[in-house]
């Protein structure tokens, strides 16, 4: 009876921590970052001789500052750096900031430790182009990786065959990983999005993506895809 609770009560806190976590972020917004980014608008405003706190509007009064500015100044920052992060001055602003959190003590373990963990789950998937399975580390058992291209060169001379280049990543941080060579007859490509299967790597396997159909691995293996064009299946005929 005892252990029946406390599964259910583990499940019931699992189940709720997604929500408790979305609501303490927000009750952050509004309790903390809201109030001060406000009152900063609100000095520059009345610096500037625009508005004068209090401030009276109609049966509303508003003592230091108004509510909500801070948080739409907040996100109008978040979406600047976004779109700043992808080009090359804010590329280049980010490599500056790590640098000066690198020298500090303190900071440099709490910025790398945070990093590490935006990198994990804000990964850009567009390097991965499919997500395939492997046998390893051991025939009969297999890896989910990502396939990254063709390799080219003198990779394939000196292979003799035609290699792809797979990306094994770790859990629960997919950044991490290794690159491995394998024969394109060894790959198999799967249908799941390159993103649940990030998502099933980050989880430990706790989110299984979905899958539709049943399917099976033919004779001859799958193909690698064309130059310039997305992996596919190709199941070729079995002799009967």
């Amino acid at each position: 009876m005892f252990k029946s609770m406390r599964n259910h009560l583990i499940l019931g806190t699992l189940a709720l921590l997604p929500a408790l976590a979305t609501l303490y972020v927000l009750k952050l917004l509004f309790q903390f970052i809201d109030p001060a980014l406000g009152i900063a608008v609100a000095r520059i405003l009345e610096w500037v001789g625009i508005v004068e706190f209090p401030l009276q509007v109609g049966k509303l009064r508003f003592e230091t500052h108004i509510p909500g500015v801070g948080l739409l100044l907040t996100l109008g920052l978040l979406l600047l750096m976004g779109m700043m992060a992808k080009s090359l001055f804010g590329r280049q602003v980010i490599l500056f900031t790590e640098r000066i959190f690198s020298r500090i003590p303190i900071a440099r373990g709490i910025y790398s430790t945070v990093k590490q963990i935006t990198n994990a789950f804000g990964h850009d998937p567009s390097s991965f182009k499919r997500v395939v399975m492997v046998e390893y580390p051991r025939k009969g058992l297999y890896t989910l990786g990502f396939y990254t291209g063709e390799s080219n060169g003198e990779i394939q001379g000196r292979a003799g065959k035609k290699v792809l280049n797979i990306f094994l990543p770790t859990t629960p941080n997919p950044t991490s990983g290794w690159l491995v060579l394998i024969p394109e007859e060894d790959v198999i490509f799967l249908d799941t999005s390159v993103e649940d299967g990030l998502k099933y790597i980050i989880s430990g396997g706790v989110v299984v993506p979905p899958w539709k159909g049943r399917g099976g691995r033919a004779e001859g293996g799958f193909s690698s895809p064309e130059p310039g064009e997305s992996p596919g299946i190709q199941i070729l005929h079995e002799e009967r």
